[in-house]
């Protein structure tokens, strides 16, 4: 390893473990998705550019490979251009740090800054009606063990539009329900808190749930609140567990009623929620603060799916635009209009 690789390794190193970890305070995910990102870029230099990963250093970082790397995504990966911007922004981000560590490094910074990011298509919003949400939640059977904690995590998770990650990383200390008004604490990305309010049927649920799998005497403010056992100890439940689930429901319930999704996705119960606060006068701006976005721009997307919102608001347009104009021509009865349309005056 020369000068020059190690300068960029030692870049690679305080940008992961100092600047995002300790600076800027990041989750241990977001961490995550960066290294894997500058390790795949580092994979294409090693195979498909034939530079030895030891010898990598910042001229590898060129406008030119990266542009080059993008075009291998898109055209031998054929990952979604989605996909293919989260590499770019990755990349961009290292660059940009490496440009304040390093100020040498500029020109080869702006190369990359000035990559643009590919074009989106975006999808409509996928969510559930009111009816089909209650065919769904319907199904558990809370007779069972099982199926009253099945029931308790898909009311939960549809009442705070909850993510599927900030369900699972529930314990019981992050809910209040003795307060006159239940609340849940959602740890979201980035290890942003924030606080939503449980409806008093959720928290009936809740409470029912607790009595049976987190007893009072063996209860610990800390436990997980869903967790399923594995060789006789408690374990945080997996998403997997959550998704196999849920789908197991969604079939259910899309055999008794059309409106239910073959496979309900847990991210289909958060958009699902967010469309019903909308529909039923949440503002954006507080939507936003519900819903955990880091910006309005997150949100704007529910406003843009709900087309049964924008055609009720035509309908009552149209309705009063009729309503105002009459349907016979005002010069028939304008005596002085008449005059001057036939030359009487």
């Amino acid at each position: 390893m020369n000068d020059e690789s190690r300068k960029f390794f030692e870049t690679v190193r305080d940008y992961l473990q100092i600047y995002m970890a300790k600076q800027r305070v990041m989750s241990q995910n977001t961490i995550a998705s960066y290294k894997q990102a500058i390790n795949q870029y580092l994979s294409f230099l090693v195979e498909n550019k034939s530079i030895k990963y030891e010898a990598v250093c910042f001229r590898d970082w060129s406008g030119a490979n990266i542009n080059e790397y993008l075009l291998y995504l898109e055209n031998e990966r054929n990952i979604a251009a989605s996909t293919r911007n989260q590499r770019l922004f990755a990349i961009r981000a290292f660059m940009k740090y490496a440009r304040m560590a390093n100020p040498e490094l500029g020109h080869v910074s702006l190369e990359v800054q000035s990559i643009a990011k590919a074009r989106e298509d975006t999808e409509p919003v996928a969510f559930l009606s009111e009816k089909a949400v209650q065919c769904l939640l319907s199904q558990p059977g809370t007779a069972t063990k099982i199926g009253l904690r099945d029931s308790c995590f898909m009311v939960l998770m549809y009442d705070t539009a909850a993510r599927d990650c900030e369900m699972l990383s529930l314990r019981i200390n992050s809910l209040d329900l003795n307060r006159k008004c239940p609340t849940a604490r959602l740890e979201g990305k980035g290890n942003k808190v924030r606080y939503v309010p449980l409806m008093k049927k959720t928290a009936e649920y809740v409470r029912k749930y607790l009595e049976i799998f987190h007893p009072a005497p063996t209860r610990h403010a800390d436990d997980w609140l869903f967790y399923t056992v594995s060789h006789g100890r408690r374990h945080k439940m997996s998403d997997d567990n959550a998704a196999r689930f849920l789908a197991k429901y969604s079939k259910m319930a899309h055999a008794k009623c059309g409106e239910v999704f073959e496979k309900v996705t847990p991210h289909q119960f958060r958009h699902t929620r967010a469309m019903h606060l909308y529909r039923n006068g949440m503002p954006l701006q507080l939507l936003s603060e519900f819903m955990g976005h880091a910006s309005l721009a997150s949100t704007q997307v529910y406003a843009y799916a709900d087309t049964e919102m924008k055609r009720l608001a035509i309908e009552k347009s149209s309705q009063t635009m009729e309503e105002n104009i009459s349907t016979k021509p005002a010069w028939q009865t304008d005596e002085e209009m008449i005059r001057k349309l036939y030359g009487l005056e």
